[in-house]
């Protein structure tokens, strides 16, 4: 099989895929044995539209064509699973969090014949979904199932991307994964896949009873509460207020069990700061996103709605970034905490909301709040409750991003209106930040306007705070994928090791296969093990 690159087509057509294709080789027909589409992106930068493919070949003269500049052989992309260990494991696995990174580690140990455990703080998905929606309407916040807390982690109140660089057989296995339990195959091939937060929700449940059926087990609304640790290894676990042996135990909590992280620190597990990011999230009319991104294309249905994605270095060296960026989507309530505000940016499948928003970030480190362990989610907690208080609640800090720039307090909206659930108060966000932090802002959104004409003077509004994008601390782990204390593995977003679904569902089957490597597979009675 060969892989050829940058066959540029006007249409989706299989028949003109399969034309260029012939063209693009110099290829007679009856050389072309079958073919499939690895890769489809869009290319609206010139006066006509391309669809540029990546198409997986079979052909005969193999050798011949593979001297082609764009043409190189097909690689295995198969997932292949790891081997069983020989240490013996007495007791269940347990994981702890069902977001991505704890689900694709449960899976694949269900998968390997590890039964295990699934310990998750929050609500199963059903009921969660219930009560983010009762925040949402009535700001009654329950610090236990929330938009961080519950069934599928955060990244079921996203836009649900599944974008990443990583080239490993572990991203096409949480793809395929993905299509089993209900995605649309388009995911496989697409440049910039994504789900959305609906359908999301029916992946995850159908994940879930797969687990079931090959013998793993669900405890929701069950916090991890403690460990024991005995000559530096795990022993057992305390969760329901009951002490239960645990031998392997996969920790994929995600970054905002505060709770937990702390309780690891007082068992001495080596924890290192991490440089993070805090920001605003600034919302725009998707149109006029669509018109300054691709201009003549802006209502082309194969096009819509656009995205965008900027960067710049400010002169402070504070890196300052878009992130998460929602077509079509929805600024939501976001808090796990009482009396703390946190927002984060949603989308739904269709991606047919009426503005566009996304995370404007900037990089925050030890310089920001010091070099004491844990000093960053001092500095988070800090930053989201002043955001509670000075909004009076859980409303959303906010100020048409010309204003921030001049230092004014807004007075109302203009061609923008806000979608964050349990509205907001007009602030000046300059005394929300620190001064490090509003020069970066500053200096970022003045270049994005000159870069993109309009990002500012099209009526854009921030809204604040936006502060979990990524953990504030790292989990040391080894070569085995365990912590300073043996039999724990550290893994995904709260862990330090991932920044979004995709990465994190792979860094959840690292910990998983890191896992079974060490340990023999064990021969369960489920009847009699229960959560032994």
């Amino acid at each position: 099989m060969i892989r050829v690159f940058q066959v540029k087509c006007t249409s989706e057509d299989k028949s003109e895929i399969e034309a260029q294709l012939l063209k693009k080789l110099h290829m007679p027909t009856k050389d072309l044995l079958s073919w499939s589409i690895h890769r489809k992106s869009v290319d609206a930068r010139s006066q006509k539209i391309f669809f540029s493919y990546i198409i997986d070949a079979k052909v005969k003269h193999e050798r011949k064509y593979l001297r082609h500049k764009d043409v190189q052989p097909r690689p295995n992309e198969h997932y292949q699973p790891v081997s069983s260990g020989t240490h013996p494991l007495p007791n269940r696995p347990v994981v702890v969090g069902f977001g991505p990174a704890g689900m694709f580690a449960a899976l694949i140990l269900a998968q390997a014949g590890y039964c295990p455990i699934i310990l998750e703080r929050g609500s199963n998905v059903d009921t969660r979904t219930q009560k983010v929606h009762q925040f949402w309407q009535t700001g009654r916040l329950d610090p236990e199932c929330n938009v961080q807390f519950g069934e599928g982690g955060a990244g079921t109140f996203s836009d649900g991307k599944l974008t990443t660089r990583s080239k490993d057989s572990r991203c096409r296995k949480v793809l395929e994964e993905l299509v089993h339990f209900g995605a649309k195959d388009e995911i496989l091939i697409d440049q910039h896949p994504h789900i959305g937060t609906d359908a999301f929700m029916e992946i995850i449940k159908q994940c879930r009873k797969e687990i079931e059926r090959l013998g793993g087990m669900f405890l929701f609304d069950t916090a991890l509460q403690d460990i024991q640790v005995k000559d530096e290894k795990l022993v057992s676990i305390q969760f329901q207020n009951q002490w239960h042996p645990c031998t392997a135990l996969i920790l994929a909590c995600g970054h905002s069990a505060k709770d937990t992280i702390l309780m690891l620190h007082t068992h001495h597990m080596e924890l290192t700061n991490k440089r993070f990011a805090v920001g605003v999230r600034i919302e725009h009319r998707q149109d006029y996103i669509n018109q300054a991104m691709l201009k003549e294309y802006a209502h082309d249905p194969r096009l819509i709605p656009a995205r965008y994605k900027l960067t710049h270095m400010a002169s402070n060296h504070k890196g300052v970034y878009t992130f998460c960026m929602c077509p079509g989507g929805y600024v939501i309530p976001a808090a796990s905490e009482p009396k703390h505000t946190v927002i984060n940016g949603m989308s739904y499948a269709k991606r047919d909301g009426i503005n566009a928003n996304s995370a404007l970030l900037v990089q925050v480190d030890e310089s920001d709040y010091g070099t004491k362990i844990l000093g960053g989610l001092a500095y988070q907690e800090n930053l989201e409750a002043k955001a509670y208080q000075m909004a009076d609640g859980y409303a959303a800090c906010c100020q048409l991003a010309s204003d921030y720039l001049d230092h004014k307090v807004s007075t109302s909206f203009g061609s923008v209106q806000p979608t964050y659930a349990l509205g907001t108060k007009f602030v000046d966000l300059n005394t929300l930040f620190s001064s490090p932090i509003n020069q970066a802002l500053h200096e970022a959104l003045e270049v994005f306007e000159k870069r993109v004409p309009g990002f500012i003077s099209s009526g854009a509004i921030l809204s604040a705070v936006e502060s979990r994008s990524s953990s504030a601390i790292r989990i040391a782990r080894n070569e085995q994928g365990m912590s300073s204390i043996f039999g724990v593995y550290p893994s995904g977003e709260g862990a330090g090791y991932a920044g979004g679904i995709m990465t994190s569902a792979i860094d959840g089957i690292h910990s998983a296969e890191k896992l079974i490597e060490y340990f023999e597979k064990p021969q369960y009675n489920l009847e009699k093990e229960g959560c032994e």
